[in-house]
């Protein structure tokens, strides 16, 4: 046998080569794989035993009845609040009358309080005046009545007056 080596030889050892290697990469890759199986099986059972360990979650509520839901309840709040306003204006209102009602009274209270005094003060003077009258008459009264002289000038006309009352029946 030669020493020299041939192109066909050479060849033929750098494809033993190459299948060496290639067969060592895939031995190493088959290794990474199962590696990666074995991994992959950890995960999932670590998952399975998460999820079974929770609470289990109720199941989502569909968006459109939320939604519609949440319109509703909102609209119960805006009639509630529309209410409740329309309440607090009442009563701010009545708060308002009862005062200005309040304030009526009171000056109908002072009116009434002035009258009474002047129709007092008015009682007084008409009692006082009735009293000097009372007085006055006493004290007519009291004295004797002297007879009154006619005048010179009205004694003609009295004694017409006489003559035309007394006339005889005819």
């Amino acid at each position: 046998m030669n020493t020299t080596t041939t192109p066909e030889s050479q060849e033929s050892a750098s494809l033993n080569k190459l299948r060496a290697q290639i067969s060592t990469d895939i031995e190493t890759m088959q290794q990474k794989e199962s590696s990666l199986r074995e991994y992959e099986q950890r995960l999932r059972t670590l998952v399975e035993q998460a999820h079974a360990s929770a609470a289990p979650r109720p199941a989502p509520v569909v968006a459109v009845d939320s939604r519609q839901e949440l319109d509703a309840e909102w609209e119960k709040y805006q009639r509630a609040h529309a209410l409740l306003e329309a309440a607090r204006r009442g009563l701010c209102d009545d708060r308002m009358a009862l005062k200005e009602r309040e304030e009526k009274f009171t000056q109908r209270e002072v009116e009434v309080a002035r009258r009474e005094a002047w129709i007092k003060v008015r009682e007084q003077e008409l009692e006082a005046q009735a009293a000097a009258r009372a007085k006055e008459l006493e004290a007519l009264k009291e004295k004797p009545k002297a007879k009154t002289r006619t005048s010179f000038t009205a004694a003609p006309l009295l004694a017409a007056r006489k003559l035309l009352t007394r006339q005889s029946p005819t």
